[in-house]
Order: structure tokens, then sequence, then C-alpha cells
């Protein structure tokens, strides 16, 4: 059986105090996560003539030209499912590459902002997280418990617990979740951290970083191999 490819959807990073020097970065630990789970990891950058990007976690108020989504889709129809990372800024091309993932049924994961653009994409809001004493916590194997809301849920299925320790670096979360989303997990302080469509083979969103703890928690390791699973069969 072929190996599935997995798109990974880059962010900008500009180091403004070095020349502006500005990247597309992939997470090395969603790469290693796609390869050690049996996929073929493959960068989804902009196509775009811009050279300056959104800095926060935030919807961008214009939209991609009809030359920039003609492009864009070239590589996403290349792959067999998509993957929305993590930062701290987001960008246009992600809401509208989770739209149409949504819109086609194409298999997608959205980490941390990942998650913010699904909501975003799909209609809802995100706000500013309060307590960040909690939730932004990169000095943290394990920060907090995912207690599951829904054991009806794909996620469940998937993780196979009902309580279990994540991680937790963000600074934006969820404020109102579109009706095409089900909310399957929380925080112990009531924070949501896992939406999913239920009518879509593959579309959940995770507050955390399941990336940073394959190699040490089998539940974590889980998600990127049902992902990829999948994806076989796409």
């Amino acid at each position: 059986m072929k190996k599935p490819i997995i798109g990974v959807v880059s962010k900008n990073h500009t180091v403004k105090e070095f020349y502006n020097w500005s990247w597309q970065r992939i997470s090395d630990s969603i790469r290693y996560s796609i390869n050690k789970n049996g996929g073929i990891a493959l960068g989804i950058l902009p196509q775009t003539l811009r050279t300056s990007f959104n800095k926060e976690d935030e919807h961008e108020y214009f939209n991609l030209t009809n030359e920039e989504i003609v492009d864009i889709l070239v590589l996403l129809n290349k792959c067999d499912g998509i993957i929305l990372q993590g930062g701290i800024s987001s960008h246009n091309y992600e809401e509208f590459i989770a739209k149409y993932c949504y819109e086609n049924n194409i298999p997608l994961l959205g980490i941390c902002a990942g998650q913010n653009n699904i909501i975003r994409a799909l209609g809802g809001k995100t706000k500013k997280v309060e307590n960040l004493d909690v939730h932004d916590r990169p000095d943290l194997i394990y920060a907090h418990e995912c207690i599951i809301t829904d054991k009806s849920s794909k996620f469940f299925s998937i993780v196979n617990e009902e309580k279990f320790s994540v991680n937790s670096v963000h600074s934006y979360q969820a404020d109102i979740v579109p009706e095409c989303l089900s909310v399957v997990a929380v925080s112990n302080d009531n924070q949501i951290e896992v939406v999913e469509a239920k009518d879509k083979t593959f579309y959940i969103g995770v507050k955390y970083h399941p990336e940073l703890l394959v190699d040490k928690d089998e539940i974590q390791n889980n998600i990127f191999k049902s992902l990829i699973d999948i994806c076989k069969n796409v």
C-alpha cells in the first residue's frame, strides 16, 4: 500500500531585528510524527507575491486572489490529508485551506493555532486566553488534564481514555464554536481543548501539541496514526 501524502501548511516567521529576514516554517516535530507513522510529509506554501504577513493569531480581513487559490489547490490536490500547524501567527491561506478541506471532506488535523483557523474558517470566533499561567506553559511537558465530554466522538475512539494529560502553549482559544463543529474535550478549567466535525471522515482540531509527545505518549501518537491510516484509504 502506498504511503499517504500529508500536507503540512507552512507559517511565516519574520525576524525584524535581522533585516526583516522572512521564512516559511514547518515544525520538524510534525514532520517527524508523520514519518514515524508511515506518511510522507509535504510542505504547503502560500503562493503569493506578498512579502509581509500577519504577526498575530487572528483573522486576516482580506481574501486570497483567484490566482493564489488556483495555485494553492495544485498543492492541496497532491495530498491525502492536511495538517494546520500551531504558531504565534495565522494567515488567510490557512483559513482557506481549513474551509476547503471541510467542504471537500479532506482529512484534516488542526493543532493549536490550527484549531483556531478551523474555527474562524467555519464562522466561529477566537479570543485571547486570560489565564496564561495555566495555558502558556512551554516549561512543562504536561500542563493540565484533557477531559473527554463526548464519548461518541471520533476523537474518543482514537485516544480511548476519558482523561489524560496534555501540554499547553497558546495565547488564543475558542470563543464561539461554529454549529458544524462539536466540542468533544475540555481542560480542567473548562477551556475547549478538542473540536471535530462528526460528519467528516477526519476533521479534528486540538488545542495542545500532540507532536511534542509522540515518542513518550501512545495516546498522542495515536492521533497521527489514525490520521495517516485513514489517509491510506482516501
